[in-house]
């Protein structure tokens, strides 16, 4: 008989790019496809003097978890996630923030998390480069497809492999499972039955993002019978990392009145505009 794979330690999941000395806030931030917890990491230098700890998600099977095996549906990743939130979340005040597989992750824990009863759920929820669930698919399911045809329309469809890892072999056999893996968790998406989240919903948007429109992103609003502001940055697909100060910035801005809570202050924090 084969014994259980153990179950990696709650703390494997995510890491602290830069621990306030005094947080006010936790921010869980959720990686896109094929992206691990370092594409948070200058997030945390950013917030780290607002006294907000980012918490970047590492996924199974990448960077420092890349012995462990991956998992490839939403349901799995989700369950898995929820069941270390406890200790993700933290014990005061946290957001949520997810961009592209990430925004779809964070919208279904969300959802888990509520039908758990958690005690420190999430009070904002910020879903990035995503289109609402039940919006149709753009462009076919590719994560079934040969190695070759399948690294063709990863770099035809998002740009996102650049012209030396498609030349090197082995970082091609490095990052080829993850991405696949990553790619049938989104093309295998089927949405949770459930009533909207009370959730406030930051909904954001790149100008050019062939995957996103700004009339599907206010869908949205019918997820959460909270508030929910769509927002559009400069940029394509991957705006929250081309134009990642105004991203961080706007965050920040959404997040001042939870920590003028936590200290009793009015700290004046700046709001910014919704860019056009």
């Amino acid at each position: 008989m084969t014994n259980p794979r153990p179950t990696p330690p709650a703390g494997s999941w995510w890491t602290t790019p830069r621990r306030p000395s005094h947080a006010r806030l936790t921010l869980v931030c959720l990686p896109h496809a094929g992206a691990g917890a370092s594409s948070y990491f200058a997030w945390g230098a950013a917030l780290q003097p607002e006294g907000i700890e980012v918490r970047a998600v590492q996924y199974p099977g990448r960077e420092n978890r890349l012995a462990e095996p991956l998992i490839d549906t939403a349901p799995r990743m989700v369950q898995a996630l929820a069941n270390v939130w406890p200790a993700l979340g933290g014990n005061g005040a946290c957001a949520l923030f997810g961009h592209s597989m990430g925004a779809l992750l964070a919208f279904e824990l969300a959802l888990e998390l509520r039908r758990r009863g958690t005690a420190n759920p999430p009070q904002r929820l910020f879903l990035s480069g995503r289109n609402p669930p039940g919006t149709p698919l753009k462009k076919p399911p590719i994560h079934h497809v040969p190695d070759a045809e399948f690294r063709r329309e990863i770099a035809t469809r998002y740009g996102s492999l650049p012209p030396e890892v498609l030349a090197d072999s082995e970082m091609l056999a490095l990052v080829t499972p993850i991405l696949r893996a990553d790619f049938k968790l989104v093309d295998t998406y089927r949405p949770t039955a459930a009533p909207p989240l009370e959730t406030p919903l930051e909904v954001f948007g790149g100008t050019d993002d062939p995957w996103t429109t700004a009339a599907e992103l206010d869908q949205w609003r019918a997820h959460t019978r909270g508030e929910c502001r769509v927002r559009l940055f400069r940029g394509d697909h991957f705006f929250h990392q081309k134009a990642r100060d105004e991203v961080i910035a706007a965050v920040r801005a959404e997040l001042a009145p939870s920590l003028r809570a936590e200290t009793g202050r009015d700290e004046r924090l700046p709001m910014f505009p919704v860019l056009p």
